[in-house]
């Protein structure tokens, strides 16, 4: 029996869902981690604890992402051109922090110097917190809408650029993604460590918890009141291939949250998060 497309696309969405959703839990305190590095330990010996519980993991948790961007590809190979064609610069900056940890992990210890271990620790910063910074804004970017159109062969043009993508509403999401991977991060650390690093990984996830919640809400608040989103009007082809020529839909003022009134038992997600 053939799937139609109907089925075939709830199956890709739930699969992508599920990639992407596996990146964020997986490889999220990996990301924390490294953002807390400088913050939370106080001598080598901690840093070198706090590299060592994410060593045996971390590279694994990366292929979450890979994954995903995968399966972009195989099943929307439109998506998958728009959203690398507008993110080049962006997605080039959170490639260049992922490479950085692993080189960061190596050359760490291949000399004993302080300030050799200090810049390696610098970077490793730096490998946190701009993946976890970007992938928030360009969450920020989709909701709002990215500047592009696509010609009669589908072939897309985008007319925006990277300053235009640091927009304040995604910047807000990009911080909200950085306190919800230190999070993530601190509360790891408070399972794979002890006194005192304990207390302090413990306290630095409470922080992180309430600037998230503050984030969220802010959030919730800027879609209610000027960010405008987009729902689509009209009749739609569910059987048929996708295409985004032959959709239309409109940019209104609450678009993003008429949802719950649709699907009332929807706004349990956001409630749990």
């Amino acid at each position: 029996m053939l799937i139609d497309y109907v089925m075939l696309r709830v199956i890709w969405w739930f699969l992508l869902g599920v990639l992407l959703v596996g990146f964020a839990v997986m490889d999220g305190f990996d990301l924390g981690v490294s953002m807390l590095l400088p913050i939370l330990a106080k001598n080598d010996g901690e840093k070198r604890l706090m590299i060592n519980s994410i060593g045996p993991v971390w590279e694994g948790n990366q292929v979450w992402l890979v994954l995903g961007a995968g399966a972009i590809f195989a099943a929307w190979p439109t998506i998958y051109a728009v959203s690398f064609s507008s993110f080049y610069f962006a997605m080039l900056l959170a490639l260049a922090g992922l490479i950085l940890r692993p080189v960061s992990f190596k050359f760490r210890s291949k000399q004993e110097g302080l300030l050799w271990r200090k810049c390696w620790d610098n970077l490793l910063w730096v490998s946190g917190f701009v993946p976890s910074l970007i992938f928030g804004v360009a969450v920020g970017n989709v909701m709002q809408g990215i500047p592009f159109h696509f010609n009669d062969n589908l072939r897309v043009f985008y007319t925006g650029d990277f300053l235009h993508l640091l927009n304040p509403f995604a910047l807000l999401c990009g911080l909200t993604s950085v306190f919800m991977f230190c999070m993530h991060g601190g509360l790891y650390l408070a399972i794979k460590t002890h006194d005192p690093l304990y207390k302090r990984a413990i306290r630095a996830s409470r922080l992180a918890a309430l600037l998230l919640f503050v984030c969220f809400v802010c959030g919730g608040l800027a879609l209610m009141t000027f960010v405008k989103g987009y729902a689509v009007v009209g009749n739609i082809v569910h059987g048929a291939p996708s295409n985004p020529l032959h959709k239309v839909v409109s940019h209104t003022l609450g678009s993003w949250l008429s949802v719950y009134q649709h699907v009332p038992f929807a706004a349990i997600i956001p409630i749990m998060g």
